[in-house]
C-alpha cells in the first residue's frame, strides 16, 4: 500500500511545462500512448491534453525522473559497535533486517565482501513537503559494516529511512549478543562522533579546526563556508534584575574565500558562537595536487550530535598551477577512502579534546 502515490492533473500539467522536460521527451510520453504529436504544437496544449489522461505509478516515476526528482548525493554518518561481536553475528542480524525490509515489499541484498558485510537496499522515500513529483522517490542505499580494532564500524547515508534501518540492525545485534551470553541486561557499547558531553564553544570550534587542517596526506586550501551557532539562553536578565525575553541571534553563516581569517567570524567567536557546519577544500601533498571539496556538520547544532560528512567533488590539476573550473564526481573507491579518512580523524580528535 505504501507504493500508492497519486498526483493531481494540475501538478502533471505544471510538470510538463517545466524546461527540464524536453519536447522530445514529451513526444515519447505520447508515443507510449500510441499518439503522434507535432513539434509545432504549443507545449501548454500538449501538457493540457496529456494531464487529462489516466496515469499509473510508473508513468509518475518516469516524469519525476525527467524532472530530476532523484536525490543528490547524501552525506554519510557512522557509528562504531565496540562490543564483542563477530562476523557471524553481523550476518545473522543483517538477515533479520533483510526479512523486515522485504516484508515491506522493498529490495534488500546482503553481500559479504571479505571482512566487510554490505547491505544493499532499494526503498521508496516519501517527503510530502516537496512538490507532487518529488514526494515519492525510489532510492538505493548501502549500509557498510566493516571490522575495526575493537569492534565494527557501521556507515550509512544520513537520512531518516536509513536511520530506522540502522536502529533495527543494532537491535538485532544486541538481541543476538544477549542470547549468546544469556544476559538480558547486556547493552551494546556504541561510540558516535559527538560533542554532547562538552558544551564549550571553543572546544566545539576546535574540533572542526583540527578536522580541516589535519587530514593525513592533505593540506588545507581554503574554507568557503562556515556555519556558526549560539545557543539561546532560557532567559535574558535585564539590568534591573527582571527576567524578560530579548532578541537573540542563534545562527549565522559566512561564505566566500578565506572565511576563517575574516574579522566577522572572529567577532562571532567573541560573542560565544561556535562552528557546527563547515565546507572546505584540501590539496594533496603531491607535486601536481588535485583539490578536493569537503563538507562536515553536526545535524543537531545545539548538542553537536549526528555527525555527517561528504566529499563533494574534486578539481583536477591541469598544468602550470591551473585547474579545471568544474569539480568532478569522485569514483566510489575514492569517495570510500575519503569517508574513512574523515571518519577516523573525527574519532581521534574527539579523543584528543575530551
Amino acid at each position: 500500500m505504501k507504493n500508492i502515490h497519486s498526483v493531481t492533473d494540475k501538478a502533471l500539467y505544471d510538470a510538463l511545462n517545466q524546461k527540464q522536460i524536453t519536447l522530445n521527451e514529451i513526444q515519447d510520453l505520447f508515443l507510449e500512448r500510441g499518439t503522434i504529436i507535432s513539434k509545432k504544437t504549443p507545449r501548454k496544449d500538449l501538457a493540457r491534453n496529456y494531464s487529462r489522461m489516466t496515469h499509473d505509478y510508473y508513468e509518475h516515476q518516469k516524469i519525476a525522473t525527467l524532472l530530476g526528482g532523484q536525490s543528490r548525493t547524501e552525506k554519510n554518518t557512522c557509528v562504531r559497535v565496540e562490543s564483542c561481536v563477530d562476523k557471524k553475528d553481523i550476518i545473522e542480524a543483517a538477515e533479520k533486517l533483510k526479512n523486515q525490509i522485504t516484508a515491506q515489499d522493498d529490495y534488500c541484498k546482503i553481500i559479504v565482501d571479505g571482512a566487510r558485510v554490505l547491505i544493499n537496499i532499494r526503498y521508496l522515500s516519501t517527503n510530502y513537503g516537496k512538490s507532487d513529483f518529488k514526494q515519492a522517490i525510489n532510492k538505493e542505499a548501502l549500509i557498510e559494516i566493516e571490522p575495526i580494532d575493537n569492534g565494527y564500524s557501521i556507515r550509512r547515508p544520513d537520512n531518516e529511512n536509513l536511520q530506522d534501518y540502522e536502529e533495527l540492525l543494532l537491535g538485532h545485534i544486541s538481541s543476538i549478543q544477549k542470547d549468546k551470553v544469556d544476559d538480558s541486561n547486556l547493552d551494546l557499547k556504541l561510540n558516535e562522533i559527538s560533542l554532547s558531553h562538552n558544551n564549550s564553544a571553543d572546544v566545539r570550534t576546535l574540533f572542526f579546526d583540527k578536522l580541516i587542517r589535519t587530514l593525513d596526506g592533505y593540506e588545507l586550501e581554503d574554507v568557503t563556508d562556515a556555519y556558526v551557532y549560539h545557543p539561546k539562553p532560557e532567559t535574558i536578565e535585564a539590568e534591573e534584575g527582571n527576567t524578560e525575553t530579548g532578541v537573540h541571534v542563534s545562527r549565522a553563516s559566512l561564505k566566500g574565500e578565506g572565511v576563517l581569517k575574516s574579522d566577522e567570524l572572529s567577532d562571532l567567536y567573541d560573542r560565544g558562537f561556535y562552528i557546527w557546519k563547515i565546507k572546505w577544500k584540501v590539496r594533496e601533498k603531491l607535486a601536481d595536487p588535485d583539490i578536493f571539496e569537503l563538507e562536515a556538520q553536526f545535524g543537531d547544532p545545539l548538542y553537536c550530535t549526528n555527525f555527517s560528512y561528504l566529499v563533494k567533488g574534486v578539481r583536477k590539476y591541469k598544468a602550470n598551477g591551473q585547474y579545471f573550473s568544474k569539480p568532478q564526481k569522485l569514483s566510489a573507491r575514492e569517495a570510500d577512502r575519503f569517508n574513512k579518512l574523515i571518519e577516523s580523524r573525527a574519532y581521534s580528535i574527539i579523543m584528543e579534546i575530551s
